[in-house]
């Protein structure tokens, strides 16, 4: 195919045509469709979708919807993909209907669109039945399941991971056993039976061989969550150890989250605190790495985008204006050469001056984005964290914010409010101690209206723990605020305390 590239401007426009696509097809086979491979799409589409070659047409729309994916242009690989399948209708070519259904339900599925997932794999398993493929059929199965599962149909899911599992056995696919035992195991979780899920994922880890540990480990985090659910504490500490220790950061994510929640179930709120301060680490940089990885596609996409050469069809025409063009451009440097020699050298400086002026404007620009861009992002993790802190403090807390949802006659002791100092101590590294530092006329009952309010308690709630009107609760915290910590009417109690 590239020894021919000199030749193309005496090819037909079919020709050409197919010569496009068969190269865009190369590209897409070798995965090395980049933002240029547009340049060849389009004239085959272009062509294909006129001509009444609708084969042909599908097949570059197919290349295509895959370039967009890897662009994350999603809806764009949606709608290409779309297109492809109007112009495979009536062509029983249950192939590429099958491909072509079945990378929608990926799609669909990155996009949330859970619906469409299992909607386009249905149709991908219609297509593996007609072929009587059985390996597309157990595919087909795997993915509708894994569509009803997100949609939270559990049955539905569970009759399609069932119907994979039998058509495994019955048509000797034992290679597909670890995919279908990872779905029953999920789906038995989300069900709340975790003795039979963890006995799919022990069945699937069994299959697989020691080099896929990212999915082992992935797998370890999902039993370290069962073994919490069944109170087994010591098997889902044991679990986690091997789950945080991945290469994948999603897996330390869940694996974080996973024991912080055990750690708070077994009463053990401080040793839950820094592991989710862990989890929100991980989970904000898995979501840099994803915007990353989108900006980088935009930026090869902004790089590449012009109006594309639709094919070489318009070579002949561009070349001969070229050449006008070239001449016209010719004569205009004639006539100017003579007017602009005796000023050239004393332009070429200040162009130089210019350059160098821009260049630092440009970097004093970039470094003040920087800047501002790190303040920025500094001042929303600070924000993230303390939020964070309030409502650990309040779940710490959670058995005082039930009696008041339940409406109870609230009486705490001095070991009750010990506890509660203590808690905020801890989460908010001294807070007791910081606050009085530089408000010294708290007492000790102004601090604990200062602990009911960062623990996010409104003011009818306080009124049940400290029996009161609600009236006077928000005239004491209104002293409080003006009096004791001499603030001015338009700062909230809310807004002093945020930063202790």
């Amino acid at each position: 195919m590239n020894g021919i590239e000199e030749s193309l401007q005496h090819l037909s426009d079919r020709d050409y045509a197919l010569y496009a696509l068969l190269m865009s097809e190369a590209m897409h086979r070798k995965q090395q469709l980049t933002v240029a491979t547009d340049t060849l799409f389009l004239p085959a589409i272009k062509y294909f979708s006129t001509s009444g070659d609708s084969l042909y047409a599908e097949r570059a729309l197919y290349c295509k919807a895959h370039l967009d994916r890897r662009l994350h242009r999603m809806e764009d690989a949606i709608q290409s993909f779309l297109k492809a399948l109007l112009f495979l209708q009536g062509s029983g070519n249950d192939e590429q209907l099958y491909r072509v259904n079945t990378w929608l339900g990926v799609v669909c599925l990155s996009e949330d669109e859970y619906s469409g997932k299992v909607r386009y794999s249905k149709e991908a398993l219609n297509a593996a039945l007609r072929m009587d493929n059985h390996f597309y059929k157990n595919l087909a199965l795997c993915d509708i399941a894994i569509g009803y599962l997100f949609t939270n149909r559990l049955d539905s899911a569970l009759h399609y991971a069932q119907a994979a599992y039998d058509a495994a056995i019955t048509d000797s696919l034992p290679g597909q056993l670890v995919y279908v035992y990872t779905d029953l195991g999920s789906i038995y979780a989300q069900m709340g039976e975790c003795d039979k899920a963890l006995e799919y994922i022990n069945k699937s880890i069994a299959l697989r061989p020691e080099k896929d540990s990212i999915a082992i480990l992935g797998l370890c985090a999902t039993k370290l969550d069962l073994f919490r659910k069944l109170r087994k504490y010591d098997s889902a500490y044991y679990y986690f150890r091997k789950a945080v220790a991945s290469s994948s950061l999603a897996t330390q994510a869940d694996a974080c989250n996973y024991m912080a929640k055990t750690y708070y179930q077994m009463g053990r709120a401080a040793d839950a605190y820094p592991l989710l301060l862990r989890f929100t680490e991980l989970a904000d940089t898995l979501r840099k790495q994803r915007h990353t990885a989108e900006a980088i596609a935009l930026q090869e996409l902004y790089r590449h985008e012009q109006p594309p050469v639709e094919n070489l069809y318009w070579h002949s025409q561009a070349a001969e204006r070229q050449n006008n063009v070239y001449m016209m451009t010719i004569l205009s440097l004639l006539s100017l050469w003579v007017a602009s020699i005796v000023y050239f050298f004393y332009r070429r400086r200040l162009m130089r001056q210019q350059r160098q002026f821009d260049s630092q404007k440009e970097e004093l620009h970039r470094q003040r984005k920087v800047s501002s861009e790190s303040l920025q992002r500094m001042a929303e993790l600070e924000q993230k964290e303390t939020k964070l802190k309030e409502a650990f403090f309040r779940r710490l807390n959670l058995r005082i914010v039930q009696e008041i949802e339940k409406g109870s006659n609230i009486l705490l002791s001095d070991d009750d409010w010990d506890d509660i100092v203590r808690d905020a101590d801890l989460i908010f590294d001294g807070f007791t101690k910081r606050l009085q530092q530089i408000y010294p006329l708290l007492n000790k009952e102004d601090l604990r209206y200062c602990y009911m309010v960062k623990m996010q308690l409104s003011q009818s709630e306080m009124s049940q723990i400290m029996h009161l009107e609600k009236d006077s609760v928000k005239k004491r915290l209104k002293r409080i605020r003006m009096e004791k910590m001499k603030a001015d009417s338009g700062v909230t109690l809310e807004e002093l305390l945020r930063q202790f």
